[in-house]
């Protein structure tokens, strides 16, 4: 098998400084928010130069628009996750949400500015990254050997949408839910849904 060539030394840098910047800016616009956050105040606590902020980005709305990749893009990373346990039991399921979970107390703040700075593009990408996860989410199909394709796909799209439109309740709603009772609602739903109904064993 062939080596993958190693990332020149040069383009390493110009990626960490890319994702630096993706970093300080995200923090900063949660503590000051995007109006209030200027490029000089991103250089500065990234301990770079304006002139390096511009290299990498147009501005502002565009580290927002890549945020907003970056929203995509880590919900896809989940949903490849999933389709990569072992096996479906309680504990793996479980384990998997507690996963979830994290991951939006980690990027939840960030995300509602993206999402309240960029509504339309998320819209309008909405339908086609959420084709995207239920095609990771389902793309093993020996664990879904016991539905028909078409009703595979019905389950993960419901499933799919059941958590994310919970967690945003959760982080952006106002829903004053005990975390680890949704958890445990949530992986009873799931082991129901994924599994086959017992007259169906």
């Amino acid at each position: 098998m062939t080596q993958p060539k190693p990332i020149p030394l040069r383009k390493q840098q110009k990626n960490y400084t890319r994702q630096r910047l993706l970093q300080v800016s995200r923090e900063l616009f949660v503590k000051k928010g995007p109006q209030a956050t200027g490029i000089e105040d991103i250089a500065k606590a990234a301990g770079t130069s304006r002139a390096t902020v511009y290299t990498h980005f147009a501005g502002k709305q565009d580290i927002i628009r890549e945020m907003l990749s970056e929203v995509w893009d880590k919900a896809l990373t989940l949903y490849q996750d999933f389709d990569n346990l072992p096996d479906w039991t309680r504990p793996s399921i479980e384990g998997w949400l507690r996963y979830v979970f994290e991951a939006w107390e980690e990027y939840g703040a960030s995300t509602k500015i993206v999402l309240r700075e960029m509504p339309s593009e998320a819209n309008a990408e909405f339908q086609s990254q959420l084709e995207n996860q239920v095609a990771a989410f389902t793309q093993t199909r020996e664990k879904w050997s016991h539905f028909d394709p078409e009703e595979a796909s019905r389950r993960a799209y419901l499933l799919i949408l059941q958590l994310q439109q919970g967690l945003t309740g959760v982080h952006f709603g106002g829903w004053a839910v005990d975390r680890d009772a949704l958890l445990n609602t949530l992986t009873d739903i799931w082991m129901s849904t994924l599994h086959p109904p017992d007259g169906d064993k």
